[in-house]
């Protein structure tokens, strides 16, 4: 029962701060995507796409410090309420406290081995499938008559009217990518289609087209396709890359071991594995660490707990950061960059519940 009850006391706050984090972390992300997602051709379930696509790719970045957070605040308030100095009293140690906090670092391992190894790189691939869809719906829906855009460099487009979809009523469309080849494309209607890639297809048409400095042909067609070139345009409205964090713990011992056969550096690979790996065993350093730094000294409140847990995470993750970053260089071993601060984390959380026990402070 207490540790039940100590098990909800942490997953309140917990469940509160990843809801905050992810919220803020959408806004964060999704402001790299706001010029296609705000484009004339984006719908209410491009957005609903991309946010579940999002989440496996966030819930990595959340959940360790949303654990802190939970553990932090929950030993606070029970600090505050005297009750861990009662059950400091009936002989509860800080190590019968702990477990609670383990067993929530369990399931967030749990849950964090799922997403990085299944859920992610579903969410990888439709993040990308939506994008592309919604840059390329993007580009045919904002050519209007008479322009010539920066996404599709040498056509010149005219059209008397435009509806939905997007169809053009009375429509000429010059295509001058190849200069040796100039054509002029005539048709009453045309309308847009992907289902070759970005395309314009023209019902009942004229096609005329240079031969040579002094020939042109004209030919006649029921229904005619011109595929557009928009490789430009995802490239450049395209920013959902995250470089190494897109690749899964398989794809980057899969790269490791192809660029070892090649004899390019290996190092990054191996170094971002492993790091990847120590990430999903870090909730276990952090809810002890978490666990001991909460109970030891003097009554905390809940908002000072909340700063410590930030202090605590920050320093984590930069001291993660720059052992990445030295196994990369070759200075360190990519196991030992990878792996060395949970370790370091896991055994100072040790150290200091075993201190915390032994002066018996609350």
């Amino acid at each position: 029962m207490l540790h039940r009850y100590v098990l909800r006391e942490l997953l309140s706050p917990f469940l509160s701060a990843t809801a905050v984090l992810l919220s803020l972390f959408y806004a964060m992300v999704l402001v790299r995507g706001v010029e296609f997602l705000l484009g004339s051709a984006a719908q209410v379930s491009d957005w609903v796409m991309l946010g579940m696509a999002m989440l496996p790719m966030l819930l990595p970045q959340v959940l360790p410090i949303s654990l802190l957070l939970g553990v932090m605040i929950g030993f606070a308030r029970l600090g505050e309420d005297g009750e861990l100095t009662a059950l400091a009293s009936v002989g509860v140690s800080a190590r019968d406290l702990a477990r609670p906090a383990l067993v929530l670092a369990c399931g967030v391992c749990v849950l964090l081995a799922v997403t990085v190894f299944f859920w992610k790189p579903w969410g990888i691939a439709q993040m990308r499938q939506t994008a592309r869809e919604v840059i390329e719906r993007n580009v045919l829906s904002d050519l209007k008559p008479g322009t010539v855009r920066a996404d599709l460099p040498g056509i010149v487009f005219h059209a008397d009217a435009v509806s939905p979809g997007p169809t053009w009523k009375r429509v000429m469309l010059i295509d001058e990518r190849d200069p040796a080849r100039v054509s002029v494309l005539s048709a009453p209607i045309a309308e847009a289609t992907f289902e070759q890639g970005v395309g314009m297809r023209f019902s009942n048409g004229v096609l005329v087209q240079r031969a040579s400095a002094e020939e042109y042909s004209t030919t006649a067609f029921e229904q005619g396709t011109l595929l557009l070139n928009v490789a430009d345009a995802l490239n450049r409205r395209n920013t959902f890359r995250f470089g190494h964090e897109e690749l899964s713990p398989s794809d980057l011992l899969e790269a490791a071991r192809g660029a070892e056969a090649t004899g390019a550096p290996a190092a990054p690979f191996w170094s971002a594995f492993h790091f990847r790996l120590s990430q999903l065993l870090a909730p276990l350093a952090l809810a002890l660490l978490a666990t001991a730094v909460a109970q030891g000294g003097r009554k905390r409140a809940t908002r000072t707990a909340a700063l410590i847990a930030m202090g605590v995470y920050l320093g984590f993750y930069v001291f993660s950061r720059v052992g990445v970053q030295l196994g990369e260089r070759g200075v360190l071993p990519p196991w030992a960059a990878g792996h060395f601060p949970v370790v370091v984390a896991f055994m100072l959380g040790v150290f200091m519940l075993l201190r915390v026990e032994r002066q018996g402070a609350r």
